[in-house]
């Protein structure tokens, strides 16, 4: 698996409020920052075969997920949102998970 795939979530989510950003920085949510950073350290660790990096880019998906169940009269339900990364950073975690377990196998031998 390529490296660049673990950044897809803060490629994603960067994009859309680095426009915002653009506009003026009072918009945007320290909570917003804060997923951004789990997001970007995620990728980080899962790029360094850590799997437990995974965990960290749950964090945001599992607020989207909480965020999603609150009526705040948003047009996007941010639930799906939050499915989507979470199984996103399920996989990449058990990936990693997986293959390092393997390797190790391969070196016992």
């Amino acid at each position: 698996m390529k490296k660049i795939v673990f950044y897809i979530p803060l490629i994603v989510f960067t994009v859309p409020y680095g426009l915002i950003a653009l506009d003026n920085v009072g918009h945007i949510s320290p909570v917003v920052i804060i997923g951004l950073l789990l997001f970007l350290s995620a990728g980080v660790f899962l790029s360094k075969d850590k799997f437990w990096g995974g965990l960290l880019g749950a964090l945001p998906a599992i607020y989207l997920i909480y965020m999603g169940t609150k009526d705040t009269g948003q047009i996007i339900n941010e639930m799906p949102i939050g499915i989507i990364v979470l199984i996103f950073y399920v996989i990449c975690g058990s990936f990693i998970f997986y293959r390092s377990k393997k390797l190790k196998n391969q070196l016992d031998l």
